[in-house]
């Protein structure tokens, strides 16, 4: 499934997979006017975008992070000779391939491997800002004369409670910070589409994200267990956190914080 969406400067592609209908998951690519594409569409939807491109390529693209739902057309854009901005972290991620849990196989399926150099893009007068916590390569996408964020997966809504397991929540609380400092009016989430007011909503996701990892950490204090912390704080773990065998869950935003109680980071 791909529907277009128009936005005053923006079109939204917004995907979904069978499957991640049945879930009630989609996520958004988005096309600039000046034709740079941030992001580039789940894997199981490869032949629908490109026709959605209605055969004109994008000039360049830039890709927020290595995760399948944003970067799973990338192996096309490089076949096809779209200049591609990846950070070092994130080409890194996308040669090494590696496998993916089955609920991300079943939800956006896999993405064929990056076996060619991609041709670099200067995204400029875009930038790439580095907001990492969602995953240690996470950018976001500023325009500055718009006053517009591409947040990726930065956002995702203000009271998120779950996490993946390599997830720094820490550091996505610094992030959410740094993002809204650049007073954005307008944002595009990957999972939400247009947000208004953004600089606003960037800021009670960080204040509410801080304040329950605080809470998290009294709880760890005071000798409660990772089980109990989800039960009694968050009512117990998602449908989500089941089916990816707590990979993607509120047990593992528990967790972050418990390794940083224990290890210091």
């Amino acid at each position: 499934m791909l529907r277009l969406i128009r936005h005053d400067g923006v079109t939204e592609l917004r995907v979904a997979s069978l499957a991640s209908r049945v879930f009630g998951y989609t996520v958004s690519a988005f096309l600039t006017g000046d034709g740079v594409l941030v992001d580039s569409g789940i894997p199981a939807v490869r032949r629908e975008f490109a026709r959605a491109l209605g055969g004109r390529l994008p000039r360049g693209a830039v890709i927020t992070h290595h995760h399948e739902d944003h970067a799973g057309n990338v192996p096309w854009l490089v076949a096809a000779g779209v200049p591609v901005w990846l950070a070092p972290a994130t080409l890194a991620a996308l040669r090494r391939h590696e496998p993916i849990g089955l609920y991300r196989r079943v939800t956006w399926h896999a993405m064929a491997p990056l076996d060619h150099a991609p041709v670099p893009f200067d995204p400029a007068p875009l930038e790439m800002v580095a907001t990492p916590g969602h995953s240690a390569d996470h950018h976001v996408v500023w325009d500055a004369a718009s006053r517009t964020l591409f947040a990726g997966d930065l956002f995702l809504g203000v009271q998120v409670r779950i996490a993946h397991r390599d997830e720094d929540p820490y550091a996505l609380v610094a992030s959410l910070e740094r993002a809204a400092a650049l007073e954005p009016v307008r944002m595009f989430c990957a999972h939400r589409g247009l947000v208004t007011d953004a600089a606003a909503q960037l800021r009670a996701k960080a204040a509410w994200h801080r304040a329950t990892l605080a809470e998290i950490a009294r709880r760890i204090d005071a000798g409660h267990d990772d089980a109990r912390i989800v039960t009694e704080l968050f009512g117990g773990e998602s449908t989500t956190g089941r089916a990816s065998f707590g990979e993607y869950s509120r047990a593992s935003l528990v967790g972050a914080v418990r390794r940083r109680r224990v290890h210091g980071s």
